[in-house]
């Protein structure tokens, strides 16, 4: 039996943001050409730590190992000290202004800062101890944590999932512009929330990444947009697009309920859900008060509640609420990869209004799945529409479900990786 590495920066199980829903749907696809699979992370990574619950859940389904490392405090003490180099004001220093270090406030991809020593030593002790004929890797970031020259006979796979470096830059340019939580969205100035706010910005993605990129035998792109996008500034790598899958859901939906707008925590589902209370529900509400949206998830405890809108916080299981929700919202313009939100919706039957920014990189077929605005204005005459016909949402979700089943079941996915993994 063929063995896999797999290294996922966060605790996956259970899954809260779509991130964790990509980790575990590839895991599933490489349990399903027969690997054993070794699951590596460290609570180095997130705030979400490592537990036995979480562990002993991901062995009973779906790996055979978890291996978690644990930062010592000589870890943290070490990125603390990288954190303030990189949060020096070096206007104010004028000997490292005359060496043109400006440019280095932004940690590299790279950084020390991502992989301490500690957590490169233990991936290296891993690599030897399990001797994988496969490493996946999950984002740029942790890159470091491959030895490419000694490791070259074992075929490495770097999934993306987004874009890392641009997406880094879109978020710390939101962030400058978002009030501390809890957010009202009255306080949110008109120009953060203007549709073409990041192509105004005009930011790119960091060639480093590219180059890390190109040191893997194949890198998977979530969206074609950005598989062409790597195509084009790479090399030696194999790209290969391979989209959010999902397995159909057969349900009896009633699209009696609310409208429903699952969030994971990012600026990005923030900026949404200002952007929908602010710009698009103030239109609703004049023409039909009755409407309600519930928002799930990491955003509920980020804003301020506004007429109109329940803010349910971190659901452990939807699939009630697809059941009942007429049809979902994705107000979302920012960042990079894939709205999982929406994959997983249709995959439950459920039709989605999006805008043009996020269902480009999405399942969604205007008037076919789902509709797509491209002003709020124009969102606000879709979710009235939808609002006022169960009988429109129920044939927009079944056609979801329907594309879903075809084209972004599991099985594009295991056909994908049976190619990379020769199997």
């Amino acid at each position: 039996m063929k063995r896999a590495l797999v290294f996922v920066p966060h605790k996956p199980w259970p899954p809260k943001f779509g991130a964790h829903k990509r980790y575990l749907e590839t895991i599933a696809g490489l349990k399903t050409l027969g690997f054993n699979i070794t699951l590596a992370s460290s609570d180095a990574c997130s705030d979400s730590k490592w537990d036995t619950a979480s562990e002993e859940g991901l062995k009973q389904e779906w790996v055979d190992e978890v291996h978690v490392h644990r930062p010592t405090i000589e870890d943290y003490k070490f990125v603390h000290r990288l954190k303030s180099f990189y949060d020096l004001d070096y206007s104010l220093i004028p000997v490292l202004r005359k060496l043109h270090l400006l440019d280095k406030r932004e940690s590299s991809l790279s950084s020390r800062i991502h992989t301490v020593p500690t957590m490169r030593r233990w991936f290296k002790q891993l690599v030897e101890q399990t001797s994988p004929d496969l490493i996946f890797m999950n984002y740029a970031f942790w890159d470091p944590l491959v030895d490419h020259r000694k490791w070259q006979s074992i075929t490495r796979i770097m999934e993306t999932i987004d874009l890392l470096s641009l997406n880094r830059r879109m978020w710390q340019a939101l962030e400058k512009h978002l009030p501390a939580p809890p957010i009202n969205p009255a306080d949110v100035a008109d120009e953060v929330l203007q549709e073409d706010f990041f192509q105004k910005l005009k930011l790119t993605v960091d060639p480093e990444e590219f180059r890390i990129y190109d040191q893997y035998n194949y890198t998977i792109a979530i969206s074609q947009q950005e598989a062409e996008i790597i195509e084009k500034n790479t090399s030696r790598t194999q790209v290969v697009h391979i989209p959010m899958t999902q397995e159909p859901v057969q349900m009896a939906n009633d699209y009696s309920g609310p409208a429903l707008f699952p969030t994971g925590p990012n600026h990005y589902n923030t900026q949404g859900y200002l952007y929908f209370a602010k710009r698009v529900l103030p239109h609703v509400r004049v023409k039909d008060p009755s409407f309600c949206l519930q928002v799930t998830g990491h955003c509920s405890s980020q804003v301020v509640p506004v007429e109109g809108v329940q803010l349910s916080g971190f659901v452990p299981n939807m699939e009630s609420l697809y059941r009942s929700a007429r049809f979902l919202v994705c107000p979302v313009f920012g960042g990079t990869g894939q709205q999982v939100k929406v994959v997983e919706a249709m995959a439950h039957g459920v039709p989605a209004v999006a805008l043009r920014v996020a269902a480009a990189r999405s399942p969604i077929q205007h008037e076919v799945n789902g509709l797509i605005a491209d002003s709020a204005e124009e969102f606000a005459e879709h979710v009235l529409r939808l609002w006022k016909d169960p009988e429109l949402c129920a044939q927009l979700g079944g056609a979801a479900r329907n594309t879903i089943a075809q084209d972004f079941s599991r099985t594009r996915l295991i056909e994908a990786l049976s190619m990379m993994v020769n199997v």
